[in-house]
């Protein structure tokens, strides 16, 4: 890629300049990110450059090294920044630089300040197996002397379990620390857990990311079968009985404890109270032996003294209108954009400009299906994670997506809230709130290419095409017709990946528990 050789090599001028006494422009320098789930192109840059790192360090020269969060569950660094080191660099000089990178990058990952982490956050650092914990006593060498031992970055540990601390939870998974506390807290003293809200809101995202966090307290190794998933959609409420009745009686035998699964997610249930007696019925054997159980569910869980869930259980539920869901889509959109490749898109006023305007989309689509549709067509953060980081990708990528795979589920869903509650509010098109504010450069162009949204009365039957001729005619092979056939959230997401199939899907970003979902 042009764009990561032209970073290489002007990071090495730099080292060249800064080794001969060049001028320094600041303490630390941000950058960019590792991707989620995957090796960056970012850590082959990293990997490039530590390698031009070794040198002895005298009195006016200094060297870039990179800094790097480590995620040692999934063995994973995430790429935050730059710092300098000099040769009359001491340990606390450098403990502030290092501080001052993850503060910069925080800032700019969560600009309303959600998640509660800081510098505090913060347990130690290491560079080429000398490691410094803030607070602690201090290593002998220099840091200037530990740069001179060879290649080297700085790699940092943040507070974790064996700090009885969430911060590298909460930096991994972007949902604030207060909300990260709680679930745990829930779980540890429940047990069971039911996370209910609207699709997309963070719930399968949140369960994958427990189920990690609980693995990795119990001190076992997150290998298969250590943590179990029923999808309650695809699997009958008898497997899952057999299944429970059937762990049970191994637990009561005392079976040993690496045969036993340490948590079972529920996925997709479609009625929370009768699953949670079904749970209770099943699991017979020592409450404080049985597996975690975590369930999601889409529908709204009635909490009435006869209709509730069973006392065994706890429930959360989620909503778009407030954390950790309304926050999410920012901060990880500010982190995709940290991501990127070119260096330049960081500045990109255009760019920042079009990530900005998706939330603020995310928002106008929930608003509307509020007013028109009912809470099973409600739209979660989810189905805008996969939305490209240069502005030509993103239009073509919006344009699709809104064309193949919004309007027909915002009709669907619009048909629903009059088949069930007739019309709550005056009919208004989203598409002309969208088409007004378009955010990329010259999009007066591609207004006429976004479809129409008839009032429900009018598409009885109907496609939800435009009256005027689109740019972009639907896909022969999937009419949005065929959305009357299938299940309208299914069709959505199908839909979505089809829109979007050049750049990484959603379901692998944030829906598939091996790498977590919202």
């Amino acid at each position: 890629c042009p764009c990561l050789q032209m970073t290489v090599e002007n990071l090495k001028a730099e080292n060249d300049q800064l080794k001969t006494g060049g001028p320094s422009t600041s303490t630390s320098q941000s950058s960019s990110l590792a991707s989620l789930g995957a090796a960056s192109p970012r850590q082959s840059v990293a990997m490039s450059l530590t390698n031009t790192l070794s040198m002895s360090l005298g009195e006016g020269s200094s060297a870039v090294l990179l800094v790097l969060v480590q995620q040692e569950v999934k063995q994973q660094d995430f790429f935050i920044g730059t710092v300098r080191v000099n040769g009359r660099m001491d340990w606390p000089m450098l403990d502030s630089a290092v501080g001052q990178a993850f503060k910069v990058y925080i800032a700019k990952v969560d600009p309303t300040s959600s998640l509660g982490l800081s510098t505090d956050s913060i347990y130690s650092y290491s560079m080429n197996h000398i490691r410094r914990v803030l607070g602690g006593e201090l290593p002998e060498s220099q840091p200037s002397h530990c740069v001179s031992k060879g290649p080297s970055g700085v790699t940092v540990t943040l507070k974790g379990l064996k700090e009885k601390c969430v911060d590298s939870l909460v930096f991994e998974t972007l949902i604030p620390k207060p909300m990260s506390q709680h679930y745990i807290s829930l779980l540890l003293k429940h047990r069971r857990l039911i996370l209910s809200g609207p699709s997309g809101t963070g719930k399968t995202y949140l369960t994958s990311h427990l189920a990690e966090y609980l693995v990795d307290r119990s001190g076992r190794d997150l290998t298969d079968g250590i943590v179990v998933t029923f999808n309650m959609h695809r699997q009958s409420c008898k497997d899952l009985q057999l299944y429970l009745s059937n762990l049970a009686n191994q637990i009561d035998r005392e079976t040993s404890t690496a045969e036993i699964p340490l948590v079972v997610i529920l996925d997709d249930i479609h009625d929370a109270t009768s699953i949670s007696e079904l749970v209770n019925g099943a699991l017979t054997c020592k409450y404080h032996k049985c597996p975690y159980i975590i369930g999601t569910t889409n529908q709204p869980v009635k909490m009435t003294p006869n209709h509730g869930l069973h006392l065994s259980f706890r429930m959360v539920t989620f909503s778009n209108n407030v954390e950790p869901a309304n926050g999410f889509l920012v901060r990880y959109l500010h982190r995709k954009l940290m991501e990127a490749e070119d260096e330049r898109s960081l500045a990109n006023e255009d760019l920042l400009r079009v990530l900005d305007w998706v939330p603020k989309l995310w928002y106008h689509l929930h608003t509307f299906l509020e007013k028109h549709s009912t809470s099973d067509f409600l739209i979660g953060p989810c189905f805008f994670l996969s939305c490209p980081v240069t502005v030509e990708e993103f239009r073509s990528w919006f344009i699709d997506l809104w064309n193949l795979s919004i309007i027909p589920y915002l009709q669907e869903g619009a048909k629903d809230g009059i088949k069930v509650h007739g019309q709550k509010a005056v009919w208004e098109d989203p598409v002309e709130w969208v088409r007004g504010t378009l955010p990329w450069p010259s999009a007066q162009q591609d207004q006429a290419k976004l479809f129409h949204l008839p009032p429900p009365s009018m598409t009885s039957g109907g496609t939800g095409q435009p009256s005027e001729a689109s740019a972009r005619p639907l896909n022969k092979e999937t009419p949005p017709s065929s959305m009357d056939t299938l299940d309208p959230l299914m069709a959505m997401l199908l839909k979505l990946q089809e829109a979007a199939n050049y750049i990484e899907s959603p379901d692998r970003e944030t829906m598939d528990p091996s790498l977590p979902t919202i």
